[in-house]
């Protein structure tokens, strides 16, 4: 059987360009293949009635900061 993921992307994220750069890895880890979708997440926050997480949590005390600890977690790990 074989594995494939739909990889949705909004070419102004960079979550997903982060995710993007490890997909050969994952990829050749295990076999598996990854179909890219690239979709706008603003008209899809619009059409759902939702908000971008930038937005929704802004009032968040240290949200921000959490999140770019993350992301340096990420590249760490990942040897971005």
């Amino acid at each position: 059987m074989s594995k494939t993921v739909e990889f949705l992307f909004d070419f102004g994220s960079p979550n997903a360009y982060l995710s993007h750069r490890v997909v050969p890895a994952i990829e050749a880890r295990t076999g598996g293949r990854f179909v890219y979708t690239p979709v706008l997440l603003g008209g899809i926050f619009k059409l759902t009635n939702n908000q971008s997480p930038i937005v929704a949590f802004a009032n968040v005390k240290n949200k921000l900061d959490y999140e770019m600890l993350e992301t340096r977690r990420f590249v760490a790990r990942h040897r971005l």
